[in-house]
């Protein structure tokens, strides 16, 4: 393909007119530069890239652009920006995206725009181009010409309206954007409009967002993005106008919500021309929901821990109605009788009456004793005066002293381990896992007790066969006054015990929890941290 030359370049842009004059070549100037001294038109070559339209650069233009423009040509030659900087801003992207659509041989563009002259003044072009290839340097230009048409050629009325309209858009509390929907690919969408407020909301100058098509993409918070395109896409193929909320980035990193309303617009012919859209700043109101949403949360909390106190307080008027009234009931009626003088009882009913007593005693004593523990652990006030003692040998005196067991098949295998512990919370540990095996098993149940060195400290577990603990509840029965599902059947206690094994073992940097036992049951487990030896 042979590249056309300058003249021949304005010589196909003029109209051809119908003469009766006789012409002669001695009458027409040969060289290009006569031809557009005396043609009412700039002729020019913009060279361009297809990935890099912004940055397309003159290799030729005629020299009349300098007292159109007050720029020489050789600047618009020499600086391959200077152009685009000189396109009005609200006409920048409407060229663009002509540029993009007008890229392979033969294809044309024809548009008005505004340029911004150098003293000032705005200056309205005609610009109409072909697209070729110029064979010898593989390379694809614009061929064009570039007609005044004078701000005079629209009407007063026109330049009214048109300055109430930018009046409009540019005080309204929204972005506006027009966005051309591509025929080829009606989802490449190229940015011609977008008003002066996108710079205070996100710190992009439009002429920014118009010259990269991407820029949305980027500035979408990475997490809407997906949803976003998505509702895009399902507003076009429905028809539907566009309403979505979603984040953005703004170029000093703040995180902007905004709401997007878009409409559609098509041809006569239903073909879709462009979206035309807002962009409002909702992040005030977002954060607004957001801190009514941690207000609802924090009152639901309240609520509910109105709730689990009111369960505990009526759990703990249970067991002090219960629990502490039955061992009292227990002990009086017993002291009654061996009070009572018509009743002659030998020293074997004494001692047995005696026992008994003593026995609801320290059922009583263990009960007001846990309640006060918890007391004392809630406030903070407690402190574990830690010394090297033989973990196993304390389990095991206190399995062989205390009335714990009622009666039930024990397996012990305790090895001994020396660590720092509190030897009399350890005591109470031992204590209420023996009596919570004991509170919520069958009597025919086995438990077993081991002491084992693990980690670098001590491992104390307590299984039984009963009926276990649902993995539902494997956190809350170590919460104060809760229970078990098996405890109304087997005399309950007040809902403490567990409550007091978890934190007496936290109070030595430990833990308690309990797992299902591999042959059925529960297998409750507490580890005491510390340098362990067999």
């Amino acid at each position: 393909m042979t590249v056309p030359s300058p003249h021949e370049v304005v010589r196909r842009a003029q109209p051809e007119v119908a003469s009766t004059e006789p012409t002669s070549d001695a009458a027409v100037p040969w060289s290009p530069e006569a031809w557009f001294a005396h043609v009412p038109a700039v002729a020019y070559v913009r060279r361009f890239d297809p990935d890099d339209l912004p940055r397309s650069h003159f290799t030729f233009i005629d020299a009349k652009i300098g007292s159109l423009l007050g720029h020489p040509r050789t600047a618009l030659v020499e600086d391959t920006d200077l152009w685009t900087s000189l396109i009005h801003p609200d006409d920048l992207g409407q060229v663009l995206a002509a540029w993009r659509r007008t890229t392979e041989p033969g294809e044309r563009y024809r548009l008005t725009y505004r340029l911004i002259a150098r003293d000032g003044t705005v200056v309205h072009l005609l610009d109409e181009a072909a697209v070729a290839d110029d064979d010898a340097t593989g390379t694809r230009s614009w061929y064009g010409v570039l007609v005044d048409i004078g701000a005079d050629t629209l009407s007063p009325d026109l330049h009214e309206a048109e300055e109430k309209y930018r009046r409009l858009i540019e005080q309204i509390p929204a972005v506006t954007y027009i966005d051309e929907v591509p025929e080829d690919d009606p989802s490449d969408l190229s940015p011609i409009y977008i008003s002066p407020q996108i710079e205070r909301l996100l710190g992009y100058r439009p002429e920014e967002w118009v010259r990269d098509p991407d820029l949305w993409s980027h500035v979408t918070h990475p997490d809407d993005l997906d949803t976003t395109e998505a509702s895009a896409v399902r507003a076009f193929e429905d028809g539907t106008p566009l309403s979505i909320e979603y984040r953005m980035i703004a170029r000093d990193g703040r995180t902007v919500w905004v709401r997007e309303e878009a409409s559609l617009f098509r041809d006569e012919h239903g073909a879709p021309k462009f979206w035309q859209g807002v962009y409002v700043d909702i992040t005030e109101l977002k954060r607004a929901e957001e801190e009514l949403n941690n207000a609802l949360a924090r009152e639901r909390d309240a609520s509910e821990r109105l709730r689990a106190l009111d369960e505990m307080k009526n759990t703990f008027l249970q067991a002090v109605s219960h629990d502490l009234r039955t061992p009292l009931a227990a002990i009086l009626g017993l002291a009654v009788t061996l009070e009572r003088d018509d009743l002659t009882l030998d020293d074997r009913d004494i001692r047995d009456l005696a026992g008994r007593i003593a026995t609801n005693s320290r059922k009583l004593d263990r009960m007001v004793a846990d309640l006060l523990d918890l007391d004392r652990l809630s406030r903070g006030i407690i402190e574990p005066k830690l010394q090297q003692a033989d973990v196993g040998a304390i389990v095991r005196a206190m399995v062989e002293q205390f009335e714990l067991t009622d009666g039930r098949p024990i397996d012990l295998d305790i090895g001994s381990v020396t660590i720092p512990v509190d030897a009399s919370k350890l005591e109470r540990i031992v204590e209420n896992l023996v009596a919570n095996a004991v509170r919520h098993t069958p009597k025919d149940a086995h438990v077993w007790i081991r002491v084992r060195a693990l980690d670098g400290g001590a491992l104390l577990s307590v299984d039984d066969d009963g009926p276990g603990v649902p993995a539902e509840l494997h956190e809350a029965v170590f919460e104060p006054f809760r229970q078990g599902p098996s405890a109304s059947d087997h005399s309950p206690g007040a809902g403490v015990g567990l409550a007091l094994v978890a934190r007496f073992a936290q109070l030595h940097g430990g833990r308690a929890w309990v797992e299902d036992r591999p042959n059925g049951g529960a297998s409750f487990r507490v580890f005491l941290p510390g340098t362990a030896t067999d």
